[in-house]
């Protein structure tokens, strides 16, 4: 760099305060500012999928600047034009670039968290329309963001071996001066275990269909509809209501099968993933899923449709952090969520 060229912010650095026309000057919602030599004029391209999906994965919206005019682009919405060229636009749009570190006539991309403090920064390499350009630089800084943070995760867990030998030694010691304490607990002279309780009668009505079961009164709610019922869409993951993998409909409401008791259920509607369709008809959601991608190995996508699908029945689908909130309890190992996200919102829209 040389001594007349402005120095960027840092990683971990506070954002400099963007001062340009119709763009608030301060926010709390995580950001990726966008600096362009040219704007983003024309019909929508095909690389805003690409955009609004790493935006989901970020969490955040994008806001670019250049002479041409400002904008904001949102994950569900069209983009919001904010300002059009002129000479006070250019004015402000130079003094915005230098703050940031960069040169008129480059390209850049800087990811802010809800903080105001820099996460990542990448110049842009020139060539190519200003939408391909904007494309490939959020994918990059996708990577790169996620990349960070697992290298910071690293760190924080990551002991010296002076430290790890200490704590051996600690807890080796505590250990044999806990067992060198422990009661001796006196013989059981029962005279053999209890017997396990008698089986009882369950009627269960799934997916409009009525069963009638005799079972231990212990066994769950999703151990019958895959064991004794046949019905191996809900799938068993954690079977501690971790995951969300066993996600069924009881009386319209999503629970966690793996946590129900089978004679719990009795007296009331059970849908599962095989009762979703409509015939050879796809529900909305299901539907979605193919269409926006939402699964790769596919085992925790049974329970994600059937959590969505009572997420909008519940009426508290709206924006996009709302939805990932309301989706938390199931997990997707393969990590599809962006597209899971866009799935969902999707079908909202089908449904209304």
């Amino acid at each position: 760099m040389s001594a007349s060229e402005p120095a960027s912010p840092g990683v971990g650095a506070p954002a400099p305060d963007l001062v340009v026309s119709g763009l608030e000057r301060r926010t709390r919602a995580p950001r990726v500012l966008a600096f362009l030599r040219d704007g983003l004029g024309g019909e929508r391209p095909a690389e805003l999928d690409a955009i609004r999906a790493e935006l989901r994965g970020l969490g955040a919206e994008l806001v670019v600047v250049s002479p041409a005019g400002a904008w904001r682009v949102r994950a569900d919405d069209p983009p919001e034009p904010r300002a059009s060229a002129g000479d006070a636009l250019a004015a402000e749009v130079a003094a915005a670039s230098a703050g940031y570190g960069v040169q008129a006539g480059d390209d850049a991309v800087f990811v802010i968290d809800g903080r105001g403090v820099v996460r990542f920064t990448h110049r842009i390499a020139p060539g190519g329309g200003a939408w391909t350009r904007l494309s490939n630089a959020l994918a990059i800084a996708g990577r790169g963001v996620l990349a960070r943070d697992a290298h910071d995760a690293r760190q924080r867990v990551l002991f010296t071996r002076r430290e790890w030998t200490v704590t051996c030694l600690v807890v080796g010691c505590a250990t044999a001066f806990l067992a060198s304490c422990k009661e001796q607990r006196p013989p059981d002279h029962r005279g053999g275990a209890e017997p396990p309780p008698p089986d009882v009668q369950v009627a269960l009505r799934i997916n409009g269909v009525p069963h009638r079961l005799t079972l231990d009164p212990r066994t769950s709610l999703l151990d019958a509809l895959r064991e004794r019922i046949g019905l191996t869409g809900t799938k068993k993951g954690c079977d501690m209501g971790q995951c969300g993998a066993c996600t069924v409909l009881i009386g319209g409401k999503r629970i966690a099968s793996c946590l129900v008791l089978a004679v719990m259920a009795q007296g009331k509607d059970i849908t599962t993933i095989e009762g979703l369709a409509d015939g050879g008809t796809l529900h909305p959601m299901q539907r979605a899923f193919i269409d926006h991608d939402g699964l790769q190995c596919g085992f925790c996508t049974p329970g994600q449709i059937m959590s969505a699908v009572g997420l909008i029945r519940e009426g508290r689908a709206h924006g996009d952090d709302e939805v990932r909130e309301q989706m938390s309890g199931n997990l997707c190992r393969c990590g599809a969520y962006p597209n899971i996200i866009a799935a969902i919102q999707a079908a909202r829209r089908t449904l209304g």
